[in-house]
């Protein structure tokens, strides 16, 4: 009776250590830590002991992640039980590029010479990937619509960050063995949300110290100048662009451009437009909106010299009646002679000042735009 007494003491005992010990495992498992990330809003990173996990949520459904990385030190042996999603080494050391706002940050992380590979760098203004293509050391991938997926293997690297797109077909990559990374910060609706998805490149290239200090720099000039435009009372009327064969797409009023356009002190037009894309509208839609604005904000490329007057009355001659073409109050920014595509991104306080500048000029004496010039 005794034995079975000590007996069954010995089993409760190991039960509860067996359980504390469980418990003290599960515990280390699980410890982890968020990256903070204040304000872009399609991705979240989760730090645990021996791995990050990175997920993307899907753009166009609320409901569904649309990838989940799990990223582990490349110079240590795989963990046992990860849990399920796209296994990446890091830091990386290949890295395939698509986008030139993705250029823009891997040369602000200082790992520009880890690009191997790129889609079109015809438009891609950094003088290390022009010399890399020249010269063979970085590869041509070809349209990004279209990638060359033998020289992308050719190149073998370790992530290809693209700019998802609904129902694309980048996963056929996967196919190939190649980690797609999906960076959709284009996809943000504030530019300071466009901004923070370094923190997103930066974990794979493993920088992430680094990220949260660049941020917190473009973060604290951004709201300086946000708090420079509260003390306006002024709030001119803008609307953007410019018809393209017989459509005009304007822009949302919660898309990234309403934000940067509030945030610089305007009225924009089409504020009222809840959506954070565009919409395709006819001239007389536009016209009969903007016809009395106050100013007139327009992007193109063109290597042959800058928009003027002239040459917007010639390319349709009802321009010229909108009050901003009278009142000679239209701003461009040409994209062959400034790198806004490559580095504006990254720079929205730069945006945000060349904006307020055009809107507000009293409280920006003596400022020099990068991006935005007054066409003649």
């Amino acid at each position: 009776m005794i034995t079975r007494l000590i007996l069954l003491l010995v089993f409760i005992s190991s039960v509860f250590t067996a359980c504390h010990q469980s418990k003290n495992e599960k515990k280390s498992i699980v410890q982890e830590s968020n990256s903070e990330i204040r304000y872009a809003k399609g991705f979240r990173i989760q730090h645990f002991d021996n791995y990050t996990q990175i997920i993307v949520r899907s753009p166009w459904d609320s409901t569904q992640n649309l990838e989940n990385y799990i990223l582990v030190d490349r110079n240590k042996p795989v963990p046992a039980n990860l849990p399920l999603g796209t296994l990446v080494k890091v830091p990386v050391k290949k890295v395939a590029l698509c986008s030139a706002v993705h250029a823009g940050m891997w040369e602000l992380l200082g790992h520009v010479d880890q690009i191997i590979a790129v889609c079109e760098p015809q438009y891609m203004n950094f003088p290390y990937i022009q010399k890399g293509v020249a010269s063979g050391r970085v590869i041509n991938l070809g349209m990004y619509t279209a990638i060359n997926i033998e020289k992308l293997m050719a190149a073998a690297p370790d992530i290809l960050v693209v700019s998802p797109f609904e129902n694309s077909v980048d996963d056929r990559f996967k196919n190939v063995g190649i980690v797609v990374a999906k960076d959709a910060s284009y996809l943000e609706a504030s530019p300071l949300g466009r901004s923070e998805w370094i923190k997103f490149e930066a974990a794979f290239s493993g920088e992430e110290r680094k990220a949260d200090s660049i941020f917190s720099a473009i973060e604290s000039r951004y709201l300086e100048v946000c708090k420079m435009v509260e003390a306006t009372k002024s709030r001119p009327t803008v609307f953007i662009e410019k018809k393209y064969g017989d459509t005009w797409y304007i822009s949302g009023g919660d898309s990234y451009i309403g934000r940067f356009l509030k945030d610089a002190g305007a009225t924009y037009l089409w504020a009222d437009l809840k959506n954070t894309g565009s919409i395709p509208l006819a001239f007389e839609k536009v016209y009969e909106k903007a016809v009395n604005a106050d100013f007139w904000l327009i992007k193109y490329n063109d290597v042959q010299g800058d928009l003027t007057y002239d040459k917007l009355k010639e390319e349709y001659e009802l321009y010229s009646n909108f009050k901003a073409f009278k009142s000679e109050n239209v701003f461009g920014m040409n994209s062959a002679k400034t790198p806004f595509y490559e580095k504006g991104t990254m720079e929205p306080d730069v945006v945000l000042a060349d904006y307020t500048a055009i809107f507000h000029p009293e409280i920006m004496l003596d400022y020099k735009p990068k991006y935005y010039f007054k066409i003649k």
